[in-house]
């Protein structure tokens, strides 16, 4: 989009736009959850499966060759599973974040929305009635030392 086209939006044009977008992307998340949630339980019982057969493997007192070569492979599938079942818990709190994300970011733009700009043109009606900017505000106040803080 062109710079003329960019300012011909209107701020409220705008909020409603990122405010569709939000909940459009956000309707989808309780599917995705649904599944990630499914996948994680799949994944919690195959890891929790191959933990037990490697345990009552670990738990016999045979020093052949083939125990070991049993034990070595149930470690491997054991490993691979838990491997399985920490992504799986780390997409599925991802996911959980992006939920709350998303909700928190509904509820502001819809606060915006609803309520109008509040703070964030506190800085343009400063300026605007001859006001100093955030930039020279920021250069004239004292700094802040380690102990008042």
């Amino acid at each position: 989009m062109q710079s003329e086209g960019l300012l011909s939006i209107t701020p409220e044009a705008m909020v409603k736009a990122i405010l569709e977008r939000r909940q459009a992307t956000a309707s989808k998340l309780p599917d995705a959850l649904h599944q990630r949630t499914e996948e994680n339980n799949r994944a919690y019982a195959l890891a929790k499966e191959a933990r037990e057969a490697l345990m009552a493997l670990e738990a016999v007192d045979d020093q052949t060759k083939a125990h070991e070569e049993a034990l070595n492979k149930a470690q491997a599938v054991y490993d691979e599973h838990e491997s399985f079942r920490r992504r799986t818990s780390s997409r599925l709190q991802t996911l959980k974040n992006s939920i709350k994300d998303s909700e928190e970011a509904i509820e502001f733009w819809t606060s915006i929305a609803d309520d109008g700009w509040g703070h964030l043109l506190e800085d343009a009606n400063r300026l605007a009635s001859g006001g100093v900017s955030s930039y020279s505000k920021s250069r004239h106040q004292p700094p802040i030392e380690e102990g008042e803080q």
